[in-house]
């Protein structure tokens, strides 16, 4: 519904595009795999291994990804290679900005959350729960989306305990990805959609490393 409103034209001209996904792992998380927290098994810390479908959702809903800029760091975790805390900033094609914090240091573990604004309009969703949806003009259907999606019906999905993440979404993409292979049809996410919010989280480590913004797409080496 929120992708339909953005491109019905409701938020009229995007202005901000915001991501958080503040969570909490322990130490004994990171220690209980060899594979946790290591560049070369994991790709990346609370950007890559947790945060990564927020950014693919922004960037499904925002648009392409012009340049951003960010810092990292490892803040509240030991023994790992990759980062625990991240703040970058963005702005895509279309001419806003946004934010995207990242973290598995934020105790107890907070919901994810996704903004958009616009001159005309307003959407926050907190995990699978509308906080705000406010248009002008206002549609007949907004109340009864406001009513519908303000029941608490999220849960805590990863926010602090990895084993709540709820298997139905990987179910639904093999579901689909299966169908496409015997149906030689084409799937609804396929590896260069996919890779959109790779190269988005790479051009952040980049940043933090250089202390300079980076363009987008990035250089093939």
């Amino acid at each position: 519904m929120l992708k339909d409103a953005i491109d019905e034209g409701r938020f009229g001209k995007l202005t901000l595009g915001d991501s958080y996904v503040k969570w909490w792992r322990t130490q004994q998380y990171y220690d209980s795999g060899g594979w946790r927290g290591t560049w070369k098994l994991d790709g990346g810390g609370a950007y890559m291994n947790q945060a990564i479908h927020n950014v693919d959702l922004l960037q499904w809903f925002m648009g392409d990804v012009a340049e951003v800029s960010g810092f990292t760091g490892t803040l509240a975790h030991q023994r790992i290679e990759v980062e625990d805390t991240g703040v970058a900033a963005v702005r895509f094609k279309n001419g806003a900005l946004g934010v995207i914090e990242a973290t598995t240091s934020a105790f107890p573990g907070l919901l994810k959350k996704t903004e958009i604004h616009g001159t005309q309009g307003s959407a926050i969703v907190e995990q699978d729960d509308v906080l705000l949806w406010q248009f002008e003009p206002a549609a007949r259907k907004d109340a009864a989306i406001r009513r519908k999606f303000a029941r608490r019906v999220g849960g805590g999905g990863g926010a602090s305990d990895p084993k709540a993440i709820s298997y139905r979404g990987h179910f639904e993409q093999l579901k689909d990805f299966v169908h496409a292979i015997q149906a030689g049809t084409a799937p609804l996410v396929d590896g260069e959609e996919g890779r959109k919010s790779v190269e988005i989280i790479l051009a952040i480590y980049k940043a933090a490393k250089t202390g300079r913004a980076v363009k987008l797409p990035l250089k093939k080496n």
